[in-house]
């Protein structure tokens, strides 16, 4: 019988989805779930987006060019000039979503065997995506108790080894909510140049801050370079089935090696391309609004979290999760205990296990992800439940 891959074998399934089917079986079972797993919006999109897709009059659905319809691109350059980072359109590709991105930034850096340095708990796609590219991603454990902030620079320098290409940056982070000072950014592209790394810079939550201004990498002049930024339009338009991302870099050899790749996969989706244009030249009008939101969820989440007994967490500065340590020894066998045999007033959570946000076999077991990504009044019910599923599932 023909063997599949070690790729196709050792790759992780979706640590946010894996526990889908518990959850619709709960769900036709009548149970209402509170779904605190996905970073998933349930923020109306931009009014702009439909009516920009509706205008489209062409009869047929043809390819969009690799890099990217022009229109879309200078819209893309004029996002960007607002944050003072001014761009040529060789400098930009759009991607089929942030996750392309990545991988595309991943593929146009190394080869099989190399390495690249990552901190965990980072975004679990990561892992997949190197995994598919055979190349070793090499982690620096951040901790919950220093609100994950980044180590000093000695304790990154000694993890590069030869084959280390990369360092991956998210900022604002997913999952733990942190905000990386200026400090913290200056310190990896001082390493990054000192050591010929590329730094790939993950911005999809860049608006999503709670203090200071959104930045880029990409305003460090000493960055340019060595920067390749991943970007997506999901989270901060609250769209992520539009599936539209880009990848951006000075580096024009790095963009060639990218556009080649692009062109392998024809092009990202025509209509939303078409669609993004008006939002991508009046982006702040959209993303202050949202982030209002996003404060008032976070604080909410953050006090109730730090009022249940046992449970740790730090208040995240940006993005929309948490990262909350838990009085339990295994946070799968707790969120399995919620979707399968807790109930409140019928009702009960989907929280997504935070160990495999970690590269390290053993860590954050006890630690769960959670993403408040809904209203208000559905958050406080939410966290009540998780007050009373912690008590139920100590005495059980």
């Amino acid at each position: 019988m023909p063997k599949v891959s070690k790729r196709g074998q050792n790759i992780l399934s979706s640590p946010i989805r894996k526990f889908l089917p518990l959850m619709l079986k709960a769900e036709i079972e009548g149970v209402k779930v509170f779904k605190l797993n996905v970073g998933d919006p349930d923020i109306a999109i931009p009014p702009q987006l439909l009516p920009a897709i509706k205008k489209y009059k062409n009869k047929s659905l043809g390819y969009a060019p690799s890099p990217g319809i022009s229109e879309h691109v200078a819209a893309w350059l004029k996002y960007y000039g607002d944050f003072g980072v001014k761009l040529k359109p060789e400098n930009l590709i759009p991607t089929v979503g942030g996750a392309e991105a990545i991988l595309l930034a991943i593929l146009a850096t190394t080869d099989p065997g190399d390495e690249i340095i990552v901190f965990e708990p980072l975004y679990a796609s990561y892992k997949g995506f190197a995994a598919m590219a055979s190349v070793k991603l090499v982690p620096i454990t951040l901790k919950i108790e220093n609100n994950f902030a980044l180590p000093p620079a000695k304790d990154i320098i000694k993890k590069i080894s030869r084959k280390t290409k990369a360092i991956v940056l998210i900022n604002p982070d997913n999952p733990t909510g942190a905000v990386r000072t200026r400090a913290e950014i200056n310190r990896l592209v001082k390493i990054a140049r000192g050591h010929n790394l590329f730094i790939i810079t993950d911005e999809t939550y860049r608006e999503i801050v709670f203090f200071g201004q959104p930045g880029s990498v990409l305003q460090v002049p000493a960055a340019k370079n060595c920067t390749i930024l991943v970007d997506s339009v999901s989270k901060r338009f609250s769209c992520p089935g539009a599936r539209i991302g880009v990848i951006v870099s000075y580096n024009q050899v790095l963009m060639s090696a990218v556009l080649k790749f692009a062109m392998v996969r024809l092009s990202a989706p025509t209509l939303e391309q078409i669609g993004l244009i008006p939002i991508l030249k009046n982006a702040r009008a959209y993303t202050k609004k949202i982030t209002r939101e996003y404060k008032k969820r976070r604080d909410l989440v953050f006090t109730a979290l730090t009022k249940i007994p046992g449970v740790k967490c730090q208040k995240p500065n940006g993005a929309f999760y948490i990262i909350a340590g838990l009085p339990v020894k295994n946070s799968e066998d707790f969120v399995k205990f919620l979707l399968t045999k807790f109930r409140y007033q019928n009702q009960t959570l989907m929280l997504t296990p935070a160990q495999d946000f970690y590269v390290t076999p053993g860590l954050g077991k006890n630690e769960v992800r959670l993403a408040y990504v809904l209203n208000t009044q559905s958050l406080k019910q939410a966290m009540l439940i998780l007050k009373k599923a912690l008590e139920a599932y100590k005495n059980r």
